[in-house]
């Protein structure tokens, strides 16, 4: 994650996820599995919703892609985010170095199971994705809720990165302007009224 802060708004982006990468191991009901999104499923994704949102820890809105707040593209690495936040607690935490990552939350369309290594691997290969978070928690990697959505409960799950992101934070601040002393304006104002009076 690089962070970009310059006067009262960051600049925020990295990968939110890397595809056809395993997880590491998730404890469910059915058991330990490994986790991986398909090439390809965050496009399909994105041709489906043009406006995800974007929030702070999976609970603040902080915008979306409609509001020019969010760009997202998957790429041959994964999901790639810019994120422009003018959140002023979005800010400071970014000054203190507090921001720990990206995740993401969907509701799954399609998955495939199969068995490597006497472990269940689950491929994501199609999914809505419904919104990406900034973090400033220590990313659990995997997490549920129940949201309605047209009339229809779903469950939406949300994705970290395995390891906290390095986080890299640039403070840029812009020199200010240089002021023109009064005196120098009084002798300008002076020379031009007498190169009027030569006209």
């Amino acid at each position: 994650m690089k962070v970009e802060l310059r006067g009262k708004t960051a600049k925020i982006e990295g990968y939110v996820n890397v595809c056809e990468r395993n997880s590491r191991p998730i404890n469910s009901e059915r058991g330990a599995f490994i986790e991986r999104i398909a090439s390809g499923a965050f496009t399909r994704a994105l041709n489906r919703n043009d406006n995800v949102g974007l929030m702070f820890n999976h609970v603040r809105p902080l915008g979306n892609q409609k509001e020019g707040v969010l760009e997202l593209r998957e790429d041959a690495i994964g999901l790639y985010a810019v994120a422009t936040v003018t959140d002023s607690e979005v800010i400071e935490k970014a000054k203190n170095n507090e921001l720990r990552g990206w995740s993401f939350g969907f509701v799954k369309k399609a998955d495939e199971w199969k068995t490597e290594d006497n472990t269940e691997v689950r491929t994501l290969t199609d999914f809505d994705l419904i919104e990406v978070s900034i973090l400033d928690i220590t990313p659990a990697y995997i997490a549920t809720s129940i949201s309605t959505r047209n009339n229809t409960t779903e469950l939406i799950e949300h994705r970290a990165s395995a390891v906290v992101d390095d986080v890299q934070v640039v403070e840029i601040t812009e020199a200010p302007q240089e002021k023109r002393s009064d005196d120098f304006n009084v002798d300008f104002k002076n020379i031009v009224e007498k190169l009027r009076g030569k006209e």
